[in-house]
């Protein structure tokens, strides 16, 4: 059976007389459009197209696009809802990964999201960057639901997060059920935490959140932040479920990925339930596109009056500089917009935040030698992701840094023996191992060698570190650095929490401040052709009203600035 009613009546409703009117009919399509983990990024940026995204529109494969804005976006929606009832939804991490969030605490972003018309969004990790009163204040007075059936608030904070909510879609009554991450931030999973949520079986969760509302909808649709894998779990445990609209991994699927649910003995005897597939669909990130879901659908032949899905027509409509912006929008946000701020830095080739073998990346290994430099510590330990994009060769602007380095979290300098650092590098080690031979860490004055396979396979030993030509000793004692957040409880480096003091230093202001320690540009007459062929939107973010510069200007400016390279150096590899 499926946890879920659409039309129809019950034979004993008055509903059902002949005086009554004619039900609405069951649609044969309908339309959802749907965004992901935006992360705060409300103005156009750079962005290198991918062989992926050039498949999907976004540009030709290797360009330097300028992609996203809400403005671009509002423009698609508008023309989107125009074609008929089409449901805006969001699956969470709207907020944090840009000034503005820093600026004005969300407010923005979500104010902008009401203000749009989305109908509900997942709960993301990044909002929990907020504290419990900051979101209480935050999300108290939204336009539109925040929903997480997995994340139980207490009975005094969190009034606004709910498991699912009633969204309509013209005629058409859908059940919008939320799913927030379970395990990020890692500090969710303590029973203390500080935003006082109770963490459940997500899916669980999502089925007791269908019984509650059973009779009431036609569809089921889960916004969901558990990322992929998470998806395909959270269906394989449910029954009823017609869609699953997913983010957290910043993905893009092609094409529909579809799922069997109810797919367990367990579940089918307990349910009466039979396998279905079920498609799940994700959009990227940072608002480069919007996603246009077409269901078709048809009446269920096993539950009178609900619908089930036929087919999906998924489209990823491209928010590139060739969609116009929609002036209301680009109005609203101009007070918003930060002011314009000369280049910091030249780079002659770009820093790339990953590496194709799996382990150290220019960027890490730069970004992790200015903090080293910076704080005097013996060695530096950072997690990948909190570097969220390449520094593209070319004049480097504070934007630039803010976007590559969004986070601005304290860090943690404490003294630790050899094995108290073990600890985390092997908790570290085994979880890059599973997440596809690809380091989670990247590091300074250390070195790092993982066997995946061994890992993977739970052996004793499946890693080595050391310093310099020696292995890393249990009983030697190091001044390690490392962001708050791999200290937090849950996380890899859990025990260094209470050890130590803490810095007020962001990579960003790390990587500034080593720039005063490196030669200026060796030649400027590069830098100088490189501003004087930049897009005029590019010079306008950096020396506003000065644009376009004249080459004397242009070589002036390029002159004094730091030349900043860096590369791979096999500080971590990443083998079988």
């Amino acid at each position: 059976m499926r946890a879920k009613l659409g039309w129809g009546c019950s034979v004993l409703s008055l509903a059902c007389s002949a005086s009554a009117p004619a039900a609405a009919p069951p649609p044969a399509e309908l339309t959802l459009l749907h965004t992901s983990d935006v992360h705060s990024r409300l103005w156009s940026f750079r962005d290198r197209v991918s062989s992926l995204d050039a498949e999907m529109g976004l540009g030709s494969e290797g360009e330097l696009a300028e992609v996203g804005g809400a403005a671009r976006l509002a423009t698609l929606l508008a023309a989107e809802r125009r074609r008929g009832a089409a449901v805006w939804v969001d699956s969470g991490d709207l907020l944090e990964g840009a000034p503005v969030f820093g600026a004005h605490g969300g407010a923005v972003e979500v104010g902008l999201w009401g203000a749009l018309g989305v109908a509900a969004m997942a709960l993301g990790n990044h909002e929990l960057s907020l504290g419990a009163a900051e979101l209480d204040r935050l999300f108290g007075p939204a336009r539109f639901p925040v929903l997480a059936a997995n994340l139980v608030p207490s009975a005094t904070t969190g009034a606004w997060l709910a498991p699912s909510a009633t969204v309509m879609a013209g005629h058409t009554r859908l059940r919008v059920i939320g799913v927030g991450h379970d395990g990020s931030p890692p500090s969710i999973t303590a029973s203390s935490n500080p935003w006082g949520l109770s963490v459940m079986g997500a899916a669980a969760s999502v089925q007791a959140a269908m019984d509650a509302a059973a009779g009431g909808a036609a569809l089921v649709v889960v916004l969901s932040h558990l990322g992929l894998e998470g998806d395909r779990d959270l269906l394989r445990g449910t029954t009823g479920v017609d869609v699953v609209l997913g983010g957290h991994q910043h993905v893009s699927t092609l094409e529909p990925e579809w799922q069997e649910d109810c797919a367990t003995r367990e579940l089918q005897q307990r349910r009466g339930c039979s396998p279905r597939r079920v498609p799940i669909v994700h959009s990227g990130a940072y608002g480069r596109y919007l996603s246009k879901v077409a269901l078709r659908l048809r009446p269920d032949p096993q539950e009178p009056g609900a619908l089930e899905v036929q087919a999906v027509a998924l489209t990823h409509l491209p928010v590139t500089s060739q969609v116009p912006e929609d002036p209301a929008t680009a109005a609203h946000l101009e007070p918003y917009r930060p002011a314009p701020r000369p280049p910091v830095g030249y780079l002659p080739a770009p820093l790339t935040r990953s590496s194709a073998l799996g382990g150290d990346s220019p960027l890490g290994n730069v970004v992790a030698d200015a903090v080293r430099a910076q704080t005097g510590a013996d060695v530096v330990v950072l997690n990948s992701s909190g570097l969220r994009d390449d520094l593209e060769a070319g004049p480097l602007l504070p934007i630039d840094l803010e976007l590559a380095f969004p986070f601005e979290e304290p860090w943690r300098l404490a003294s630790l023996a050899g094995r108290e650092l073990r600890v985390g590098l092997d908790r570290a080690a085994r979880k890059s191992a599973s997440r596809g031979c690809e380091s989670a860490l990247q590091v300074s004055g250390l070195w790092l060698r993982v066997h995946c396979g061994a890992c993977r396979e739970e052996l004793t030993t499946c890693w080595r570190a050391g310093r310099g030509e020696s292995e890393l000793r249990d009983d030697e004692r190091l001044l390690v650095a490392l962001p708050r957040y791999l200290t937090l409880p849950g996380a890899d480096f859990e025990a260094v929490g209470p050890l130590g003091s803490e810095l007020s230093l962001s990579l960003s202001q790390a990587l500034r401040r080593q720039f005063g320690t490196v030669p200026l540009v060796r030649d400027p007459g590069d830098c100088a052709r490189d501003w004087q062929q930049a897009p005029a939107s590019r010079c306008a973010e950096a020396f506003g009203l000065w644009c376009p510069l004249d080459g004397a200007r242009a070589w002036s400016v390029c002159a004094a600035l730091p030349q900043v390279e860096g590369g791979r150096d096999g500080r971590i590899e990443m083998l079988p």
